[in-house]
């Protein structure tokens, strides 16, 4: 191994703190950006289960109405029937 091998990573003295400084905002603000587009995308999730729940909810209680108007018409029919034999039944 050669001197250099054995230093690794080092800053020369001749590049500006400046420089150092804009590298070390930029990371942060990459960091920071990168954070923010994780949360807000954590909240748009939560907001789609959130209308994917309400819209299951509201089709549950849709067939659940539908179902009980189906019953009806059946009961309905079923009466309606009844009436017409009865009917047909007095003519003769």
């Amino acid at each position: 191994m050669t001197d250099m091998d054995r230093r690794g990573w080092h800053i020369d003295k001749g590049v500006p703190l400046a420089v150092i400084v804009t590298v070390i905002f930029t990371l942060g603000g990459l960091v920071y950006s990168s954070i923010s587009k994780f949360a807000q995308q954590d909240e748009r999730i939560g907001k789609v289960e959130l209308t994917l729940r309400y819209q299951q909810k509201s089709r549950e209680n849709a067939r659940t109405r539908t179902a009980k108007q189906f019953d009806e018409m059946k009961t309905d029919l079923r009466s309606i029937n009844a009436k017409l034999d009865r009917l047909i039944e007095s003519d003769r």
